[in-house]
């Protein structure tokens, strides 16, 4: 039988070369290969070896795992034995004579692949794990086959059950409990979104959540920019709470994931410039979504003390109404590194911010997306920053980063990332004083 599932594979993947990067088609073929491997058991064992063999794949893809999915399977199981796998043998009958009834077979893929999929992103029962990485993934499933087709010998069944134990228990505390400090540019388009986390006891920040700055319409996927992007990404790192939201201002494009986000994470305390609490559309966006939140305005000179680490606020100085120019600012030592974010604000701000503190920074991120209202040249020269990080999104319509910017920081000497250029940006302080950068690109970045 594993024979016949072999040359079925092998016909689909010469019809479609993509076909190892296609996450559906993983999971349909590894449950095909476990429910066979797994006949000689009893019903109730074979569904809990089945879920084994695609738990790596769906930490993978899906970085969380839902433990009602053992009862989902003792209804998937049939369906493998008595639907799916006779539709196999009859693919690959009639593929050879009649290529066209293979539709029916590409079909059975896409329902059962939607199916695992949306049990997959249910919230009942669902644990964030995090996302494994690849030699984690396929290390987990030798461990989890061995299990399966071991000798009935109890000794070596205990050993391989110790050390896929330990597995699992070991991925989690690295992703839960991380050796290192972060700072996360988001690659959220034209908007800003950075994730701030703690290492060893992390505790997470964000400061704005992004959103697309089309009047809060949904892309044509009818999937909100939440969904696709925030949301993935900070499960991807086992986040299901976050600590505290700091909003800069009220714009779409800051504070347009809030509701969203607010359905599908905890958060603990949000804080926002005095004044934006007044402002019609922020009330709006928050509206039944914080009765377990705390709401704290902030001014300039307001110290934020966190369980490791303190946020200096810089700005406003007085009560707004959080437009671009009230846009709170703030700075904070992580790991022994400066970083000063300033949100929309307009050169008169960063000016008043650096004739009522005396701050330096090593890391920061450039007001309003590298728009020419922000990035004064004496603010620079005060800050002197080694690295600036521009948070703008492909062939925005605004024209983000200016060109005039952008001459201000190389006359300034200060070398700069862009999302737009190189997606989500990732710095990480480790434990051991190790500095890495890392991009990497969403397929779904706008």
């Amino acid at each position: 039988m594993l024979d016949i599932l072999s040359l079925v594979f092998i016909f689909h993947l010469f019809l479609q070369p993509s076909l190892l990067l296609n996450v559906g088609a993983i999971l349909s073929y590894l449950l095909v290969v476990a429910i066979i491997a797994t006949k000689k058991y009893s019903m109730i064992m074979q569904n809990i070896f089945v879920n084994l063999a695609i738990l790596p794949i769906l930490l993978h893809y899906f970085f969380q795992m839902n433990i009602l999915t053992i009862i989902f399977n003792f209804l998937i199981v049939p369906i493998f034995n008595f639907v799916l796998l006779p539709i196999t043998f009859i693919n690959l009958v009639t593929f050879a004579i009649i290529p066209k009834l293979s539709f029916l077979f590409e079909m059975m893929m896409q329902i059962i692949t939607k199916v695992i999929e949306t049990v997959a992103r249910a919230k009942i029962g669902i644990i964030i794990f995090g996302q494994i990485n690849w030699w984690q993934t396929i290390l987990l499933l030798i461990l989890t086959f061995i299990l399966i087709i071991k000798p009935k010998m109890i000794l070596f069944k205990l050993r391989i059950y110790y050390w896929l134990s330990l597995g699992y228990l070991l991925f989690f505390i690295l992703i839960h409990f991380p050796l290192y400090s972060q700072v996360a540019f988001i690659d959220v388009g034209q908007g800003d979104s950075i994730l701030i986390t703690t290492p060893l006891n992390r505790k997470c920040y964000l400061i704005d959540v992004g959103g697309k700055v089309n009047f809060g319409k949904k892309g044509n996927s009818g999937i909100s920019q939440t969904e696709k992007i925030l949301l993935p990404f900070l499960y991807s790192q086992g986040i299901n709470k976050i600590d505290g939201i700091f909003l800069s201002h009220q714009d779409a494009d800051h504070v347009g994931n809030l509701r969203d986000l607010l359905s599908y994470i905890r958060v603990k305390k949000i804080y926002f410039g005095d004044g934006l609490l007044d402002n019609n559309s922020f009330k709006r966006r928050i509206a039944g979504k914080v009765a377990h939140t705390k709401l704290i305005n902030l001014l300039a000179g307001n110290l934020v003390q966190e369980a490791n680490i303190k946020f200096h606020i810089l700005y406003p100085f007085e009560k707004s109404v959080g437009k671009n120019e009230d846009s709170l600012s703030l700075m904070f030592n992580l790991s022994g590194d400066n970083w000063i974010f300033t949100g929309d604000l307009d050169r008169a701000g960063e000016v008043k911010i650096i004739n009522n503190f005396n701050i330096k920074a090593d890391y920061i991120k450039l007001g309003h997306h590298g728009s020419r209202t922000a990035t004064d040249p004496k603010y620079l020269r005060q800050i002197r920053p080694k690295l600036a990080i521009i948070s703008s999104g492909r062939n925005n319509r605004f024209g983000h980063p200016h060109a005039e910017t952008l001459k201000t920081l190389n006359e300034c000497k200060i070398p700069y990332l862009n999302t737009q250029d190189n997606g989500t940006i990732i710095f990480r302080h480790y434990l051991w004083n190790k500095k890495t950068i890392k991009t990497c690109f969403n397929k779904d970045r706008l």
